[in-house]
This record gives C-alpha cells, structure tokens and sequence, in this order.
C-alpha cells in the first residue's frame, strides 16, 4: 500500500511538467524555444497562438492544445 501511495505522489508531482516536455521533444539546441520566440519576435500569449495555429508549421502543432500552448506562454513569460 505503501508503494501505491508514493507511486501515485510522483506521477502528481511529475504531470504538472509533462505539458512543457511535450515541446522540448523537437525543440532542442538551435530550435529552442526561447531562439525560436526571440527570432520572430513574439511578445504575447495570442501572438504565440496564432503563430501556432495560423503559421507556416502549424500542421505540426495541429496535435496541440491551447492548455499546451498557454503552459508554454507561461513558462516562457509571455504576457
């Protein structure tokens, strides 16, 4: 029972990060995130979105959903 209870606490505590792993999947070294927004020069959470949706590699990003997107805003401190 123990270990039940210590397995479930850690999938809890790790599912909160899963969002954000999603993106470093592909986006790794030259394709980070952090150049990625620089580059194009995205200041917000709509821009990152309609980007997303909108842009030349969204049939990429088709998969992901706007909890995803909003999580990534967050993390990369978008307003």
């Amino acid at each position: 029972m123990k270990h039940l209870i210590l397995i479930f606490s850690l999938l809890l505590i790790f599912s909160g990060t899963a969002h954000a792993l999603k993106c470093n999947k592909c986006h790794k070294d030259d394709k980070s995130l952090t150049k990625i927004i620089q580059e194009r020069e995205v200041k917000s959470k709509d821009e990152l979105l309609n980007l997303l949706r909108k842009g030349k590699m969204s049939k990429l990003h088709k998969n992901l959903t706007d909890e995803e997107i909003e999580e990534a805003s967050n993390l990369l401190k978008l307003k």
